[in-house]
């Protein structure tokens, strides 16, 4: 009678008679009970702690990026916004990403880097992203009408940003611009290390970009070929005299599927190289007359040429 009145189950009208009944009855009343209580606590402490750790993992979170001073803000986190991610985290840039899949910013997490789920069309994500802190953002939402929100929003919350953005139609470039974009790129031209680099070195984006657009500038890149019967075979590039001649700089070396970026005065020019160059047309005429060299390299299939 005790341990049933401890355990409250009730007495219940069938109870057992004889002594052995009853020791399996109180038996199974202390196992049976302590066990629901026990499992009921494990479930409980689980979904408490579960939700206290997302709670404290978000506020760790929150004061991490708050603490970011000159970074970069990445919002979308798709394939743009992801290889725009590699290219920061190679330039060891800090950033902070935003997008409103939790996965994704979860996935990123997992990386050891940090983001925030939610919308970033709306100003208070931008002002715990860091925006008026941040030294350039950069906008690859799938949905030109959303870039347009942050483009503005971040350009009326910082007026210094460096606002970088993907435009997924043509006609919207324009649009981007006035809303105050510092560099719109077209959505599939060269993916999210563009948009990565034109943030946060715009100089160097810009001035490439004008070489490769600019029909009627005198500076251009040009690539050569070294034919056997070119004069520059087996010659260190310090003896050829390409820069001090012709004022024409050797950027890289194609040499079949190795890249050589900026060789060295005392690399040597072999046979089926392929010479990077920078200088004027005039004195890239003067050099292909002069030097035998081939130009341009309309046919020639080179394995693995990134440049």
């Amino acid at each position: 009678m005790a341990v049933i009145t401890v355990f409250t189950v009730g007495y219940g009208d069938l109870t057992p008679h004889t002594m052995a009944g009853q020791k399996i009855v109180m038996a199974m009343l202390v196992t049976g009970v302590g066990y629901i209580s026990f499992f009921s606590s494990m479930l409980t402490t689980c979904l408490i702690e579960g939700q206290v750790i997302q709670i404290l993992g978000g506020r760790v979170m929150e004061k991490k990026i708050a603490k970011l001073r000159n970074h970069v803000i990445v919002c979308g986190l798709g394939r743009t916004g992801s290889s725009a991610i590699r290219q920061l985290i190679n330039n060891k840039k800090p950033f902070v990403g935003i997008d409103v899949d939790e996965d994704k910013c979860m996935a990123l997490r997992e990386g050891g880097y940090l983001s925030m789920v939610g919308d970033a069309t709306e100003d208070t994500m931008l002002e715990k992203l860091g925006v008026r802190y941040a030294s350039g953002i950069i906008v690859a939402l799938p949905d030109d009408a959303d870039n347009m929100l942050v483009t503005m929003a971040a350009r009326d919350l910082n007026k210094n940003i460096r606002i970088v953005t993907r435009a997924n139609r043509k006609e919207n470039e324009t649009r981007l611009a006035r809303a105050g974009a510092d560099w719109v790129i077209p959505v599939g031209f060269t993916g999210g290390s563009h948009l990565a680099m034109a943030a946060i070195r715009p100089a160097t984006i810009s001035f490439m970009q004008k070489i490769l657009d600019w029909n009627d500038m005198d500076l251009k890149l040009e690539e050569f070929l070294i034919e056997p019967s070119c004069s520059l075979v087996n010659k260190p590039i310090k003896e050829t005299g390409i820069r001090e001649r012709y004022g024409v700089q050797v950027l890289a070396i194609q040499r079949g599927e190795r890249l050589i970026p900026n060789p060295s005065p005392e690399e040597v020019l072999l046979t089926g190289d392929v010479i990077i160059t920078f200088g004027t047309s005039q004195r890239m005429e003067e050099m292909i007359t002069c030097l035998g060299v081939s130009c341009p390299v309309h046919s020639l299939k080179v394995p693995g040429n990134k440049f």
